[in-house]
């Protein structure tokens, strides 16, 4: 009885101190989380890729799944290929072209005195050189490049640790995949129709990406490899293999290869085979990266060129290397969201999301 009569006796909670409680809790909130978001951060691009690997081979896991007994034999025979096929070459192609822009920037003084001294007897062709002022251009260009790629893909510590992270969380992600997607599903707030369809969209976009990325890569080797042979460079089909893996890496491609190829032509005194590689590398290799890249994403994903052109180079700007997956999502998320609150405001429900 007098436990009641203490009971009875403290304050109501008011209104206004339950928002305070609410504000507070809001606030602790989105405190954690951006506590969270920076201890993650340094490991967001191998989680960034182990997703993207889960996404790309998932009928591959299922069916690898029904051929084993465990969860566990599945995630290391899955794993295990993809580190044997897919990123073994990547860290041995983005060696390569560490070193060959290495060599580029090394190199260009040579072929700039040599330049200046064979123009030197060539008036017309020194006032358009000097008119371009390529000779500043160029090692600005380089040292621009340099942060991007050099800095990160020379150091083999780098490279290593972020190959062990990506096939670490690759591993948990093929091992304990149903596990993830329901602890996903438990935290969004959407229900469960919305949720599938949240699901295909993020899947349908990783997927067109990768899908993109790969084929121009190949089209880009294709095209620097016949141009390789036409002008007589020797292992042209060793550099046409290289320039489609090194394509697929930003900050890099095929660059890293034509770029010293034409520098070494010119300093040869092959002015004018230096001079069709660099066009063909620029034009027509480059412009199939901007028009082909954007336009097979797009083309998948039922989107505007336009709209996969920004979201793919405002990712890449924005992201770094993993911005070719992140900025295609970020968009499709985006897009997701804004026809939610539109099927939502209009009194739409899951009958119709389902319909979808």
């Amino acid at each position: 009885m007098p436990d009641q009569q203490l009971e009875s006796a403290k304050p109501a909670a008011t209104p206004s101190r339950s928002r305070g409680k609410l504000v507070a809790l809001a606030a602790a909130t989105v405190l954690v989380l951006y506590l969270c978001y920076l201890l993650i951060q340094p490991f967001i691009p191998p989680i960034v890729w182990a997703v993207t690997a889960a996404v790309v081979t998932h009928r591959f896991s299922q069916w690898v799944g029904r051929k084993t007994k465990t969860a566990d034999a599945k995630a290391a025979i899955c794993v295990g290929i993809v580190a044997v096929l897919v990123l073994l070459p990547a860290v041995l192609v983005i060696t390569v072209g560490a070193q060959q822009i290495g060599k580029a920037i090394e190199g260009w003084p040579a072929i700039q005195e040599s330049l200046n001294a064979e123009l030197a007897e060539h008036p017309r062709l020194n006032e358009l050189w000097q008119d371009f002022d390529l000779s500043q251009e160029a090692p600005q260009l380089i040292d621009r490049l340099r942060p991007g790629a050099v800095a990160a893909v020379s150091t083999p510590l780098y490279l290593v640790v972020q190959t062990a992270l990506t096939l670490f969380v690759l591993y948990f992600l093929y091992r304990d995949e149903d596990l993830a997607i329901d602890s996903v599903r438990s935290v969004l707030p959407l229900s469960e129709a919305e949720s599938n369809r949240l699901f295909r969209r993020v899947d349908d976009t990783i997927n067109a990406t990768m899908f993109g990325t790969v084929t121009v890569a190949m089209v880009q080797g294709i095209m620097g490899g016949i141009m390789f042979g036409i002008l007589g460079i020797e292992g042209a089909t060793l550099w046409a293999l290289i320039m489609g893996l090194l394509a697929i890496i930003p900050y890099l491609g095929t660059f890293v290869i034509w770029g010293p190829a034409a520098a070494i032509l010119a300093y040869q005194g092959e002015y004018g085979k230096a001079a069709i590689l660099v066009g063909w590398g620029a034009i027509a290799i480059g412009l199939i990266d901007n028009i082909l890249y954007p336009y097979l994403v797009g083309s998948r994903l039922r989107q505007h060129t336009v709209v996969s052109f920004v979201a793919i180079l405002g990712g890449v700007s924005l992201f770094g290397a993993t911005g070719i997956v992140l900025g295609p999502v970020v968009v499709t998320l985006t897009f997701f969201l804004l026809d939610l609150w539109r099927r939502r405001t209009d009194g739409h429900g899951d009958l119709v999301v389902a319909g979808v």
